[in-house]
């Protein structure tokens, strides 16, 4: 059962987001998922593109440590985005699929 949180985010980014979780309950960090998808965040924003959440705890730096350690990157102030490598840009091309893996470009 997906969280609520998480509700509009691409699985890939779901999956990481869910490890980390589970290693900061396992730590008693007590992680609490502020933001997940944000439709409004516009299109400069991973919030935005399903790959970024914002979550609180009780050790912050910790839960930095072992974001990193899964590949997630830490965008600061308790935002993190799993992008699988690609950026921004790759997004606008809309051939990110929910692997978060760019697709080929269809021929016309």
């Amino acid at each position: 059962m997906i969280r609520q949180e998480f509700t509009g985010m691409l699985p890939a980014a779901i999956d990481k987001f869910e490890a980390l979780l589970t290693q900061a309950i396992a730590k008693g960090l007590n992680p609490v998922v502020a933001k997940g998808y944000d439709a409004a965040a516009g299109k400069d924003s991973y919030f935005y593109w399903g790959c970024a959440c914002s979550i609180q705890c009780d050790d912050a730096l910790q839960l930095e440590i072992d974001a990193e350690n899964l590949g997630i990157e830490c965008l600061g102030n308790g935002d993190f985005a799993y992008t699988n490598g690609l950026d921004i840009d790759d997004f606008k091309t809309y051939r990110v699929n929910g692997n978060l893996e760019l697709t080929p470009e269809q021929e016309v």
